[in-house]
């Protein structure tokens, strides 16, 4: 976490425009929110190996991934087609009110449902002794997707110390839970509440938690009016319809590989792949949080003459930084494993980190590149591309991951957000040119992936000649941008 912040902060001395000094600014407080529930789920991830069997674990990874597909769905790209619509000042509160109760009529509907219906779902997924799993999991849902325009509001209106505020405050509740029920509380008394086996520990901690959250954003929930915009509602569907779609292309591409792996390979092997995963999630939590800042910031820089030269000075930096970034982890996993996944039975999916790590990498600078579609309001370009890398995923893994185990699903990662990043920067310069410094871009990138074939399949995470080539690594970058670096510092 110290990391990621001091990161950010060492960018803060290179960047040269005021617009991008505020964007790092609110991008480390919104940061600190926004990757707060990761940073449980990657700090308690020891813990839940030392208390739950890889068996076990399979099912908690399962259980999230499918989540994940109907948290996309029942926000439908409206968090996105907010902030756009915010933009024009008379349509702001009109927006607002549309948002919150759409998606509040649509949670309702699937809430119900479910609670209807549990014991048949628990059925067809592979849990008929435990329908409590699908109503907990239906209120997570219905709670947090309560909280996604109340949440977008905070962001849009420059409050992230509210906003992370919240995030924090539901993360630190989640963890207390969730320790107490695996460290303090007796058995016989969890059992009692219906919690039958400790796998079900964090999906109830993360139930009281997503609660809170909606509690303490009331304040911003009762701004809402009964106000609902036909026209306007029409507008945002139209542009969130695709959001959407890419969201769930962006899911399939996370998480389809936990969610199917429970199905296709032993329980033993998808509950170490789930584990291990965790180890990658910090690169995830870096993109997370520029992420979270970053959206706003390019909407509101839309219209500015100098849009596109700022456009490409956040993409370059943040591509020089987030590769170093994933150095500094590949460098490192011989001893990060040690405290990150203290049971070595999890080990044997030890080899998927790297490719994982710099798959998100990949998926980051995407998210640059796709600005151009954004901006320009062709988002179903962007709901094509999505789904390019989401039916790379489909296939491959359906094809291949029965016959040859997890290493599958790691590469398939890899390759379908490549194939994104590319496919992104080729149509962005034809329809949406930005000067981007694309061979610099390039040769850090191959050499982060040289250094890391090096360091895992030539000295098998060797910790000294992993820091070595990091060092020249980030020694290599530092030279490369002297110049910029010694302007700045003789300016301040």
């Amino acid at each position: 976490m110290l990391s990621i912040i001091n990161l950010f902060l060492n960018i803060y001395i290179c960047i040269k425009f005021h617009t991008l000094k505020k964007l790092l600014n609110e991008t480390i407080i919104y940061g600190i929110g926004a990757i707060m529930p990761r940073v449980i789920l990657f700090i308690l991830n020891p813990l839940y190996i030392n208390q739950i069997s890889n068996k076990d674990f399979a099912i908690f990874s399962n259980l999230y991934a499918l989540i994940s597909f109907v948290n996309i769905m029942l926000s439908f790209g409206f968090e996105t087609a907010f902030f756009r619509f915010s933009a024009d000042k008379d349509n702001e509160k009109k927006t607002f009110n549309t948002s919150f109760w759409f998606l509040f009529g649509l949670s309702t509907v699937f809430l119900l449902s479910l609670l209807i219906f549990s014991q048949p779902v628990a059925d067809q997924l592979g849990y008929s002794s435990n329908p409590e799993y699908i109503r907990w999991f239906a209120w997570i849902a219905f709670f947090d997707n309560l909280c996604v325009i109340p949440f977008a509001w905070l962001r849009f209106n420059n409050k992230p110390i509210k906003y992370s505020l919240v995030r924090v405050l539901q993360s630190l509740f989640q963890t207390v839970i969730t320790v107490a029920l695996f460290l303090y509380i007796p058995l016989s008394v969890s059992q009692g509440f219906g919690l039958k086996e400790k796998v079900s520990f964090p999906f109830y901690s993360n139930l009281a938690a997503s609660f809170l959250g909606f509690l303490l954003l009331l304040p911003v929930v009762f701004k809402v009016r009964f106000q609902f915009s036909t026209g306007l509602f029409k507008n945002m569907i139209k542009y969130s319809w695709p959001v959407m779609i890419a969201g769930m292309a962006f899911m399939v591409n996370e998480n389809f590989d936990k969610a199917i792996q429970i199905y296709n390979i032993p329980n033993e092997d998808a509950g170490a792949y789930g584990g291990c995963y965790k180890l990658a999630v910090l690169m995830t939590l870096f993109v997370t949080a520029y992420r979270m800042g970053i959206e706003p910031f390019f909407f509101k820089q839309m219209n500015n003459d100098n849009a596109k030269n700022t456009y490409a000075k956040v993409t370059e930096y943040f591509t020089f930084f987030a590769s170093t970034v994933a150095m500094g982890i590949i460098a490192n996993i011989s001893w990060l494993k040690q405290i990150l996944i203290p049971n070595s039975s999890y080990w044997t999916a030890i080899d998927i980190i790297p490719i994982i790590v710099i798959a998100n990498l990949c998926f980051g600078i995407y998210y640059n590149f796709s600005t151009w579609y954004k901006v320009t309001d062709r988002t179903k370009v962007g709901t094509v591309i999505s789904w390019l890398g989401a039916i790379l995923t489909i296939a491959l893994n359906l094809l291949f991951l029965s016959k040859y185990g997890f290493m599958v699903s790691a590469w398939v990662t890899f390759i379908a957000y490549f194939v994104m990043m590319i496919t992104s920067y080729l149509l962005g310069q034809k329809y949406y040119p930005i000067p981007y410094r694309i061979k610099k871009m390039t040769l850090f990138l191959g050499l982060l992936m040289l250094f890391s074939f090096v360091i895992v399949y030539l000295f098998d995470y060797n910790f000294w000649v992993g820091n070595l080539l990091f060092l020249v690594y980030a020694g290599v970058l530092i030279y490369s941008e002297k110049d910029m670096l010694l302007s700045r510092i003789r300016k301040n």
